[in-house]
């Protein structure tokens, strides 16, 4: 009985392998968070976002663009964003409104529905500027998020400094979905 070459299957390039290690500290990030371990769920998290940068650079860069880390790496940046920001509930719910966390979700989901019907229609339906933009700060405000409760909870205008940061996040959120539904408006409109 022959054994599966992984280094061989190109699904597990090292972007997508990276990808991958994403979704495990993502899972370390969330068990973290939960028990208030805040600089462990603080260094999983800016491990993660690094290997977002990464993987999405190697495989542009190396020319190892697969189909399924077109699929899996927007999957693992909105478990990850989406998941902390709901964890995040509990922890700051008097810095983090829910209406915003709703706001960030609901983004996610119209914009992977979009996704996955343009591409039904053979419409290619890659990241855009505003995409990257969002994802940037999202991450960006998390890791602030974080970074207050693991050290900085005494420095009152760091709390300040992540109500105008979830201000910025909601307002890029919400024009990345706007851009992303322009995008797909050739689809959507196509008979």
């Amino acid at each position: 009985m022959s054994s599966f070459d992984f280094s061989s299957c190109t699904a597990f390039n090292l972007p997508n392998r990276l990808t991958l290690s994403r979704l495990l500290l993502a899972i370390v990030f969330f068990i973290f968070l939960s028990y208030r371990c805040y600089t462990i769920a603080l260094i999983a998290f800016s491990l993660a976002w690094s290997t977002d940068w990464l993987d999405g650079y190697l495989a542009r860069k190396k020319g190892l663009l697969t189909d399924f880390g077109r699929i899996a790496d927007p999957f693992v940046d909105k478990i990850i964003v989406c998941g902390g920001f709901i964890l995040l509930i509990q922890h700051a719910h008097d810095i983090i409104p829910s209406w915003m966390v709703v706001v960030i979700v609901a983004r996610e989901f119209l914009v992977n529905s979009l996704r996955s019907y343009s591409e039904s229609k053979g419409i290619e339906f890659g990241a855009t500027i505003w995409g990257k933009a969002k994802m940037f700060i999202q991450s960006f405000t998390i890791s602030l998020i974080l970074l207050f409760f693991a050290h900085l909870q005494h420095l009152i205008a760091i709390k300040q400094g992540i109500i105008v940061m979830l201000w910025i996040t909601v307002i890029i959120t919400l024009v990345s979905g706007i851009t992303y539904m322009v995008k797909a408006g050739p689809a959507i409109l196509a008979k």
